[in-house]
């Protein structure tokens, strides 16, 4: 019997399995450590393997790919990582490399996990080296420190250059990967990287509407020309018909202005979009009288702004001409102005608003005419002065701008604060975009222009405002070359200047963007630039004193919990002016989703505040109190120490008690001492978040936290515990 075949074909399979089972086996097994190099090395594999998820899913409008699922596991040379596994050793990689570490440097393996929350992704797709290697730091100290990754993190920055927005961890795990990818073949770190936005799994499907008709414009005028007849009857009716499409009447008041807006412009048909707007929660304001055609369309787009950017239908709406106006006025006046349009062709040149008086019903209304076609003819401008709204021969941006500027005076004088967005024509500008298209205006004004072609830029805000103004009167040839030199700045710096400098002294961001917006006010008054404008502290611009938070809730038996201390600095203005914008944080600005448009209750405020507060910083691991309140704002990012500095301050300036919380706490992979701010909000409307006999816990350290929220377990108290002022 001839042996040596089968001792050969078992010698094969042998291998066959020995070769099989070998790489298997050391695929499936995950590293102890890895050096730079070697996390470099495997960086291409993880890149590729991200690259055919993302080509798997869709891109929106902005660039982001969404309905992405990057793989369970990378196989990288011959090791098995988890995607965020990989993503927390690339960050440790480049943290080494921003240290000056050498490539031979170990990167120890460690399990992690991502915590849940709202993914966000902001606008670019691209960093600088500066600004990945800062994020690197920050991933890497989180990730190692608490064994997981936020979803997403604040906007890198290098102290000039600021990507709009948050990164949705899944984004940083490409970016890394090229970053990497680049080092092994190169040797060195890109001086930029792109990278892809990436949003895993699929958005929240909105439910089909009906179909949509084919003129939005005609379908809005025949609306209002049903809805006159109903609100003449003292009946606002809770669903209305346009064009097949039920809305409400936020959605319709909404719709309403577009037509208007467009009507204007010239634009006398096409597709409208709008949003998913509740209904108003408190319609208020009694202005009544006449209000001129620049007024009511400046108003349209305010109106227009205002629900892009919030998740309700404004309480009230203001105008030059007359004020405050209830939400059901504004409501009733854009149904009348369409009816006349309907009839005239054209928009009248005042509306007389005589304050609307009647119930909303349950009822849907349907046409009561034959479809309107809308008139192919331009609209025709004013035969009337139009008082109170005289926009001079400003026309175009510079008529959009001035309208902008009216908007931040009125909600600089009834809310005490600067507003987070400005309506600009149609676009909502962030106070940096608005403020360089203010300046600009000026100084095109003072030189006897009426327009320019302007565009909207990408500067970031400063993160350091502080001023030195004391009250006086600067001329206007002061107030233009102020404007000069803030054009020079932005361009140079990419960003929005600290403070600008007068002769009574240096005014802070804020109060500079005000003291620009008086004059362009003055100018949509009077039809000119004033002779003189009026210069104070921001303090005293919004008020003098802190917003009032409280509501009307008697907090006077807690009142040790209100007083500033050298690291939470209730007191500052600057901490005064964050807080007084927070507590409108617009839904926008909110990792949730989720704010209150205009807040009843103090609670409502803490709300706001910590959406706020998560939104616009970040952790950053180091021990005890290293910033204090004002850091953290400067530097948009701290420990859990500094955090609760930052928490409590804001809500002390609001006048809400709020204490410091100190315990060992028991997280996913650690038990350590642990800081968080508190608040006294007994009236908190949910009883099952975490508090502790009214104290509810606010702990932005997690920018998936919100009010109430608690990622861990409490073990014991520590001697900072329920304590007026952190001693360490």
């Amino acid at each position: 019997m001839n042996r040596k075949p089968r001792i050969l074909a078992l010698l094969l399979v042998f291998s066959v399995l020995t070769t099989m089972f070998g790489v298997l086996g050391v695929s499936a097994a995950a590293p102890t450590s890895l050096d730079v190099t070697a996390i470099a090395g495997i960086s291409d594999e993880a890149l590729t393997a991200f690259n055919a998820a993302i080509a798997k899913g869709n891109l929106d409008i902005d660039g982001v790919a969404y309905g992405v699922t990057y793989p369970a596991t990378l196989d990288c040379g011959s090791y098995s990582l988890t995607s965020e596994e990989y993503i927390l050793m690339a960050a440790s990689a480049l943290y080494a490399l921003k240290d000056g570490k050498p490539a031979t440097t170990q990167v120890a393996y460690k399990t992690v996990t991502v915590n849940s929350g709202a993914q966000k992704n902001g606008i670019g797709t691209e960093l600088n080296q500066a600004q990945y290697l800062e994020l690197a730091e920050r991933v890497s100290k989180y990730g190692t420190t608490t064994g997981k990754l936020p979803v997403s993190f604040n906007r890198p920055t290098d102290g000039t250059n600021i990507y709009e927005g948050r990164m949705t961890v899944y984004s940083i795990g490409h970016l890394f990967a090229t970053v990497l990818a680049s080092y092994a073949t190169a040797g060195t770190l890109p001086a930029t990287a792109k990278f892809q936005p990436v949003h895993m799994g699929d958005v929240e499907v909105t439910p089909a509407k009906p179909a949509e008709p084919d003129d939005w414009y005609a379908a809005v005028i025949e609306a209002s020309v049903g809805l006159k007849t109903s609100m003449d009857n003292k009946i606002l009716p809770s669903n209305i018909n346009v064009g097949g499409v039920i809305v409400t009447p936020g959605q319709y008041q909404y719709l309403a202005c577009c037509v208007v807006v467009g009507l204007n412009s010239g634009t006398t048909s096409g597709k409208l979009t709008y949003p998913l707007l509740e209904e108003p929660a408190n319609p208020q304001g009694t202005a009544t009288g006449k209000i001129y055609l620049a007024d009511y369309v400046a108003m349209a787009k305010k109106i227009i702004a205002w629900g892009d950017a919030n998740p309700a239908a404004p309480n009230y709406s203001t105008s030059s001409d007359i004020g405050i106006t209830n939400y059901y006025d504004v409501v009733h006046m854009y149904v009348k102005i369409l009816n006349y349009y309907n009839t005239n062709k054209a928009l009248p040149n005042y509306n007389t608003v005589i304050g609307w008086t009647g119930t909303v019903e349950e009822v849907t209304t349907a046409p009561t005419t034959a479809p309107t076609t809308a008139s192919t003819a331009a609209t025709t401008e004013p035969t009337t002065s139009q008082s109170g709204s005289n926009p001079g021969n400003a026309t175009g941006w510079y008529a959009d701008v001035i309208g902008g500027a009216s908007y931040v005076v009125n909600f600089v004088k009834e809310k005490g604060a600067l507003p987070a967005s400005i309506p600009v024509g149609s676009n909502n500008c962030k106070p940096a975009q608005y403020l360089y298209l203010a300046v600009k205006t000026i100084v095109g004004l003072n030189a006897g222009k009426t327009d320019e072609t302007l565009s909207i830029p990408s500067y970031a805000e400063p993160s350091n405002p502080a001023e030195t103004v004391t009250k006086g009167t600067i001329t206007i040839a002061e107030v233009v070359t102020m404007a000069e030199k803030v054009i020079t700045f932005m361009a140079n710096n990419g960003q929005g200047p600290n403070w600008m400098t007068s002769s009574y002294g240096t005014l802070q961001y804020e109060n500079g963007i005000h003291m620009f917006s008086v004059p362009l006010a003055y100018y949509a008054q009077n039809g000119t630039l004033p002779a003189t404008v009026n210069v104070d502290s921001w303090f005293t611009t919004t008020g003098g004193v802190p917003a009032d938070g409280t509501f009307g809730y008697d907090y006077s038996a807690y009142s040790a919990y209100l007083v500033p201390t050298a690291n939470c600095q209730s007191n500052n203005a600057t901490i005064i002016a964050v807080a007084k914008t927070a507590m409108y944080c617009p839904s926008s600005q909110s990792n949730q989703g989720k704010t209150y448009a205009n807040p009843k209750s103090a609670y409502e405020v803490m709300w706001n505040v910590m959406e706020y507060v998560n939104y616009h910083t970040s952790y950053d691991y180091y021990a005890n109190t290293s910033r204090g309140a004002l850091g953290v704002w400067r530097d948009k990012m701290g420990n859990c120490c500094d955090m609760g500095h930052l928490i409590n301050a804001l809500a002390r300036s609001l006048g809400i008690p709020a204490r410091y919380s100190h315990y060992l706490c028991q997280f996913t992979n650690s038990r350590e001492g642990h800081v968080w701010g508190t608040v006294y909000l007994p009236m908190a409307p949910n009883p099952n978040i975490n508090n502790e006999n009214g104290w509810i816990y606010a702990d932005p350290v997690n920018n998936g936290n919100y009010l109430g929220y608690q990622t861990f377990k409490l073990i014991e108290p520590y001697s900072a515990n329920k304590k007026i002022e952190l001693p360490f």
